[in-house]
């Protein structure tokens, strides 16, 4: 996100260690110890001291699950990006119910920020609904794509092709996508699944495959290269982003602006984007039947995507950014 703001004056602090420019990677006790928690600590003990040091005129901090927590007010205004909440995270996926105990502390990080930024509209209700917080204090700014680098190539299709990106993990929804295609292959026995991507549940749907006998309609990509992820977008048919939420569902708009339709599910940082019709079609999360037929639909009809929109460019996202920043 910050290479395409292009600013020289920004200084970036992080436990990771990378080439990007002004980058100052944070090394802590509380870290090696606490991980992303540790962040937290390290800001809540050093905040102070590293404004000082680096004449820091404001601080934008990334707050939402494994994002930096404020537990005391800084010298300084601070822009809180939100990406999601923890209470999306707990919500809608039951086994991670034990993450409610932030709460507390994400409400306060949002409750002491100056500004903040949602990346969806659904993330923002929630801040509202659910944290309390100040409506006029929140900005949305969906997230966005380099047309450079995701556009439309007029490539051919390839017959029936249905294609997944992302992690195999559960929120993605890899297992309710998988269990969903027998009802395609019933009306469409050719319909080729490609799924990109690795995670924790890539063995369990290797044999969830077997067991659906799918072998021959579903293909294990593996990890997707950057550079390969332009001609996949353009070849496939549809783009399926099964996820049980997201924060933004920044795989839909790279489908789009290849001009591929996309099906998603109705749920948090993807109805947004696909709610007008003219980018593709919503179902339930958990409805195979909805889901198989809306591919189905996808692959009997196809067509282009509508026109990507200003706000997914990521020009238009650098120029807001940087006003919510400055002002």
């Amino acid at each position: 996100m910050y290479r395409e703001l292009n600013c020289s004056d920004i200084i970036f602090f992080s436990p990771a260690d990378n080439s990007l420019p002004g980058h100052i990677r944070v090394k802590n006790w509380t870290i090696r110890l606490f991980k992303q928690v540790g962040v937290s600590i390290w800001l809540f003990l050093k905040g102070n001291q590293i404004i000082s040091e680096y004449r820091l005129d404001k601080l934008n901090i990334h707050a939402g699950p494994g994002g930096v927590l404020l537990i005391r007010k800084l010298p300084v205004p601070v822009l809180v990006t939100c990406h999601h909440t923890y209470w999306q995270q707990y919500t809608h996926i039951k086994s991670q119910f034990w993450k409610r105990i932030f709460l507390p502390f994400e409400q306060r990080t949002y409750r002491l920020a100056d500004k903040i930024i949602c990346e969806c509209e659904d993330t923002k209700r929630v801040l509202v609904e659910r944290y309390d917080v100040p409506v006029e204090k929140i900005t949305v700014i969906h997230c966005a794509v380099n047309t450079g680098k995701f556009h439309f190539e007029n490539l051919p299709k390839k017959p029936d092709s249905v294609l997944y990106i992302g992690r195999i993990a559960k929120r993605k929804g890899i297992d309710f996508l998988i269990r969903s295609m027998p009802f395609v292959v019933q009306l469409i026995p050719n319909a080729q699944l490609l799924v990109g991507g690795k995670g924790s549940r890539l063995e369990k749907m290797k044999s969830l495959v077997r067991q659906l006998d799918l072998e021959r309609n579903v293909t294990f990509l593996g990890f997707v290269p950057d550079n390969q992820l332009n001609t996949l977008y353009n070849q496939a048919q549809c783009v399926v982003v099964p996820s049980i939420f997201e924060g933004f569902g920044i795989t839909v708009i790279e489908a789009l602006a290849a001009g591929t339709r996309v099906v998603g599910t109705d749920v948090d940082g993807i109805r947004e984007i696909l709610n007008s019709g003219e980018y593709g079609r919503l179902v339930p999360y958990g409805n195979h039947r909805a889901l198989a037929a809306a591919i189905i639909a996808e692959l009997k009809e196809p067509k282009r995507a509508g026109t990507l929109r200003a706000e997914y460019r990521v020009e238009q996202f650098r120029n807001r950014y940087r006003e919510v920043l400055e002002g």
